[in-house]
């Protein structure tokens, strides 16, 4: 059933996430392929995608924000060294914690 509610969408993933974000009254960050190709400015092999999907779970950019205090694009970089995929920043380690202490 979920599935088939997903499909509904034809791929149209802002839309499903907005849709069921008005429905249920919440916030909801994603990250998907194109934004992850568009922070590197670069297409991403399949081999590259698929070992940094893996890092993905459903709350993985709320822990990091709460955790490191850092944006988007540092919690992308961060996801890519843990996946071995090279970032604009690479450097192999997580990004830097936030300055002021966790959250």
């Amino acid at each position: 059933m979920l599935q088939a509610f997903v499909d509904s969408y034809g791929g149209a993933t802002h839309r499903l996430l907005t849709d069921l974000a008005d429905v249920i009254g919440a916030s909801i960050a994603y990250v998907d392929r194109p934004t992850v190709e568009a922070h590197l400015e670069r297409p991403l092999s399949d081999r590259e995608w698929a070992a940094t999907v893996q890092q993905f779970t459903a709350m993985a950019f709320d822990d990091h924000v709460g955790d490191a205090c850092s944006l988007r694009t540092d919690w992308i970089e961060d996801v890519l060294a843990r996946a071995g995929v090279p970032g604009r920043g690479h450097t192999g380690q997580p990004v830097a914690g936030c300055p002021w202490g966790g959250a």
